[in-house]
């Protein structure tokens, strides 16, 4: 079975899916263990999972193999999870050649078979074949970036290029870190000119366990100078472990509140709330639904309540995030709320001093935005949880110039936090819909952009399909005069 460690607010939710599809849970928070009835396992994971920074879905880190089984049986549980991991796994180490000088970065490129990374220009010659190791992973567009400075990751221990002995600052028991120290001087004496890092891990096993983990490190080394020697082209000497992070949209959230319910009272849209940053009052009113489950009606409206309080009303300044399937987190133009609707609200966005080309003529289909000339603005209909998202965009004289539909997962409308307005959010999917002129008939863009995100692996072959029947309809709809925006 594969072995899992999983912190923050998805845990729950996770777990349960976990175990009913063969992972076993090691080294559980006490809440955890308890829900479940897990016995405390202090073994070493082979996966481990923890909240995104922004708490829109999580960050898994283990072998590709294993990423894959994981991103498998989340979709299969809980629908469309975006997954965004690396073409090269952090850490692998390859037998490259060296390409050149790359022009935009002033950084040397190094060809690793499947792809080039960039390493620090050191007067190195093209044609001439190297060891390098990924130091960064290549989300997005951006290259790996690659490191000549190996280290031999293992899952307690780390052999570093240098006769030194260090300990991860997450061992915080003196009386462990001076064992770890002493341990790793012994074994340092027979380690040639390697250096030990102790993980965390290390922590738990005993010396012999250390010390095994060790000796195996120092045979993989050889192993892969050996590989590297009988390579005569580039290719992979070592995988490492790779980060995967995997999006939570507003359909994913709600399908794992409806796991979470079937462990513990769950209120509507715990995870959205949770995300949000509510997670002390969610707590709280789930541990009053517990005790007083005929309150359940009477603590969701207070809770529904108090956030709405923070909602953006008409008049106050809204964010639009458009995150990117490949991870990018693009903020269009700042809005205000102009007027509230039965379904949700509009939000007036006025470009000034704008140089950006749009999406209203052909030519400019790669951009994100879509008006022209200075004082032209856009009215977004934002309805939350919409799959959907309308943008009419007018002349500075109120003159209709054209109407966008974003093809998208769930709106979700997040609150202001005190610093920042109150925003919407959702993943957009690539391929959208525009009418402009407004004379002329719709055309559905970017089917390119959805194509290349299977190829990557962001979402699956059936999610793209949805996006594109979905697009197809909102086509013949405008073709057949539909107010799309009141539906």
């Amino acid at each position: 079975m594969i072995k899992a460690r999983i912190r923050g607010i998805y845990s729950q939710s996770l777990t349960q899916i976990m175990l009913q599809n063969h992972f076993e849970m090691v080294q559980p928070t006490p809440e955890v263990a308890r829900r479940f009835g897990l016995p405390y396992s202090s073994d070493i994971p082979d996966v481990d999972i923890w909240d995104r920074s922004d708490l829109q879905g999580i960050v898994a880190i283990a072998y590709e193999s294993i990423l894959y089984k994981l991103t498998d049986v989340l979709r299969r549980r809980i629908g469309g999870v975006i997954t965004r991991t690396p073409r090269v796994a952090k850490s692998s180490i390859y037998r490259g050649v060296v390409q050149g000088r790359d022009e935009r970065t002033g950084q040397t490129r190094v060809n690793l078979g499947s792809i080039s990374g960039l390493i620090p220009d050191r007067g190195l010659q093209r044609g001439q074949h190297m060891m390098v190791q990924i130091r960064a992973h290549d989300y997005g567009r951006k290259a790996p970036v690659l490191s000549s400075s190996i280290t031999i990751p293992g899952r307690a221990a780390v052999l570093l290029p240098e006769p030194v002995v260090r300990l991860s600052t997450k061992i915080k028991d003196q009386d462990a870190r001076r064992n770890l120290t002493n341990l790793g001087r012994k074994i340092r004496e027979h380690t040639d000119n390697w250096g030990i890092l102790w993980r965390t891990s290390a922590e738990n096993l005993t010396d012999k366990e250390l010390q095994d983990e060790v000796d195996d490190l120092l045979d993989t080394t050889q192993g892969i100078y050996n590989k590297y020697n009988d390579l005569e082209s580039t290719g992979i000497l070592f995988e490492g472990t790779s980060n995967a992070d995997i999006e939570f949209p507003a359909e994913v959230k709600e399908a794992l509140d409806k796991t979470r319910a079937k462990i513990k009272p769950t209120i509507k849209r715990h995870h959205f709330y949770k995300s949000a940053g509510y997670t002390s009052l969610v707590d709280l009113a789930e541990m009053v639904i517990e005790d007083r489950p005929e309150e359940r009606k009477y603590i969701t409206a207070k809770l529904d309540k108090i956030v709405s309080r923070d909602i953006p009303r008409v008049d106050d300044p809204v964010n639009i995030e458009h995150v990117k399937l490949d991870g990018r987190n693009i903020v269009l133009a700042r809005g205000r709320v102009s007027e509230t609707t039965v379904n949700g609200f509009v939000i007036r966005r006025q470009f000034r001093h704008t140089s950006r080309k749009l999406k209203l003529v052909k030519e400019y289909s790669d951009d994100v935005d879509v008006v022209g000339d200075e004082g032209d603005y856009a009215m977004t209909h934002v309805i939350p949880g919409a799959l959907t998202l309308f943008t009419n965009y007018y002349s500075r004289t109120g003159e209709m110039k054209g109407t966008y539909a974003n093809i998208n997962t769930g709106v979700e409308v997040y609150p202001s936090n005190g610093t920042s307005p109150g925003k919407i959010r959702y993943v957009d999917l690539e391929i959208d819909v525009v009418k402009a002129p407004v004379d002329q008939p719709p055309r559905i863009i970017d089917q390119h952009l959805l194509k290349r995100a299977v190829q990557r692996g962001f979402i699956t072959e059936e999610m793209a399909e949805q996006s594109r029947e979905l697009a197809d309809t909102v086509s013949k709809q405008m073709i057949e005069g539909i107010d799309l925006i009141s539906e």
